[in-house]
């Protein structure tokens, strides 16, 4: 604890009436953006995307969407703010003004730029596409100048029952001509939209130049079934992994109030949940992450001067004390975030299976000028860190039959004390290893050739695996936010086949029945889970594939 204190100083001196930081202005090289082996590439080097969501017009008493504040003061307090704890990157979802995005540029700090598109605007309508096109314009005559945009975001969380009525070759149509114009007057940036994950994962998404998934662990939906990782995996690996992926927005609220842990999280449940996932996407393949998000929102419940009990406007970490108070104060996710990361482990991941040659790939802040791995104490991997950024090594190790390891990575900075540790599970093994499976079967192959969809699971290959738990289901209809029927299948008897059943609504365009348990082996553990994709008809032909 003593090292956190130090690290964040500055931040209780400012709050005890001492001089704020001081403004840091940096004047760098022009950066290229390139995209290539599923990875961003930053005037050549290999770049991993440590975002935060961000908006300015959105102190208390503000709303972003319906005042014109430009406050470069507060940007620029902001900029700094942010840098310090260790993120690169910014995400917004309306678009900054050129003098805001100045201030970016001059703080070294680079932006994914959003640009925003009505969700639920009419995407095949001639007047709606005209003032997009000219919207989209309008910014990229500015944009184009600030090499401090790594990305643009044109759309975020469209809703699954709205591109059906809009339908899909025309919202593809609306995409494609918007980031047409934004790869002809910005190229080389590549440009997505922020999809939400249980509502947008039938979007063929290789449409757009990344991955871009809003996505919300709040242990049900896909993310109950599939876990965390395996969701995110699944949507990559839909889109056959041909291009980067973002999760574009995750995260906590801790208003007092909530359904499920949509709300109600204690400051402790934030930290934690927040570091956890942010392990977990990184585990799914993600090259980058913005988690949701900086400040409080006081805006979203409507009334901006009063801060609402609703979970819309408690998931800031940074909190407000009241209306006067326009600079906040961090939450304790803000720490854990900032400790978290000065060091990222990308390679090895939890839950993967790995033999003689273990991969190791790592990014690093300037604090950290040692790396150990551990292994049952033993040390079995040193590395000394002479820059920062990216590190790509092996570890060389023969295991000792099977093993469900626990490796230990330490962060040590140039006082040679620990900033950091990190475990990660994994199977290590000489020989090939059967892993066990979990499969479904369903019915009926297109939602209009039956009123109810029936889901078969079995459990197989089980061997010296323990099940760890209940198996859990789940039918998400992608009807608004609801995550669908779902429940839990106790294990009884030794039984390892189960069958649920549930109706399918009229108004259900597509329907995704998967289900999943966990297994585990020592301290490895693994998420078993399958999935379908059933959709009414081919209404998706243009924008989803199967």
């Amino acid at each position: 604890m003593r090292k956190l204190f130090l690290v964040f100083l500055p931040f209780f001196l400012f709050w005890m009436g001492c001089q704020p930081p001081t403004e840091k202005t940096q004047t760098t090289t022009a950066t290229k953006v390139e995209v290539k082996d599923g990875w961003y590439y930053l005037n050549g080097e290999r770049f991993f995307i440590k975002a935060i969501g961000y908006e300015i017009g959105a102190r208390p008493g503000q709303n972003p969407y319906k005042d014109t504040i430009s406050d470069l003061g507060r940007v620029r307090f902001d900029m700094n703010v942010i840098k310090d704890a260790g993120f690169n990157t910014i995400r917004t979802w309306s678009q900054m003004s050129e003098e805001q995005l100045k201030v970016v540029q001059e703080s070294g700090m680079k932006i994914i730029f959003g640009i925003w598109i009505l969700p639920e605007g009419p995407y095949g309508d001639a007047e709606f596409m005209k003032n997009q096109v000219s919207l989209v314009e309008k910014v990229v005559s500015y944009t184009k100048n600030y090499d401090c945009v790594i990305s643009y975001l044109i759309l975020n969380e469209p809703m699954t029952d709205h591109i059906y009525k809009c339908g899909a070759k025309e919202m593809a149509n609306m995409l494609t001509t918007l980031k047409g114009i934004l790869n002809t007057q910005h190229p080389g940036i590549p440009v997505g939209i922020s999809g939400n994950a249980s509502t947008n994962d039938f979007m063929d998404m290789n449409l757009l130049d990344f991955y871009g998934y809003n996505c919300y662990d709040y242990s049900n939906g896909q993310c109950g079934t599939l876990g965390y990782t395996g969701f995110l995996s699944w949507c990559k690996n839909l889109n056959q992994n041909k291009k980067p992926m973002i999760i574009t927005e995750f995260g906590y609220s801790v208003s007092d109030l909530g359904f499920g842990k949509y709300g109600g999280n204690t400051l402790e449940e934030q930290k934690y949940g927040v570091v956890r996932n942010y392990r977990e996407l990184i585990d799914a393949g993600a090259v980058g992450a913005c988690p949701f998000y900086y400040a409080d929102g006081w805006w979203k419940g409507g009334e901006p001067a009063i801060h609402n009990n609703t979970a819309e406007e408690w998931f800031g970490y940074w909190g407000y004390s009241g209306i006067n108070d326009t600079i906040g104060s961090p939450r304790p996710v803000w720490f854990a975030l900032s400790q978290y990361l000065k060091g990222l482990v990308i390679s090895p991941k939890n839950q993967n299976v790995y033999g003689t040659t273990i991969p190791v790939e790592l990014f690093v802040d300037n604090d950290i000028r040692k790396v150990i791995v551990r292994l049952r104490d033993s040390i079995i991997y040193t590395k000394t860190v002479e820059k920062e950024g990216y590190i790509s090594d092996n570890i060389n190790y023969t295991p000792k039959g099977r093993e469900g390891a626990e490796l230990l990575f330490e962060f040590y900075n140039a006082q040679k004390q620990v900033v950091k540790t990190e475990s990660i599970f994994t199977l290590l093994s000489k020989e090939p290893v059967q892993l066990p499976k979990l499969t479904i079967t369903v019915t009926p192959d297109d939602l209009a050739n039956g009123k109810k969809c029936d889901m078969k699971i079995a459990i197989t290959d089980l061997g010296d695996f323990k099940i760890q738990g209940d198996v859990r289901y789940n039918f998400n209809f992608h009807m608004g936010w609801d995550a669908g029927p779902e429940g839990n299948l106790p294990l009884k008897d030794n039984k390892l086949s189960f069958e649920v059943s549930n109706p399918i609504p009229e108004n259900c365009w597509v329907l995704v029945p998967s289900a999943g348990v966990t297994v585990s082996y020592g301290k490895y553990y693994l998420r078993l889970h399958d999935q379908k994709m059933i959709f009414r008809g081919n209404w998706y032909e243009g924008i989803g594939r199967r």
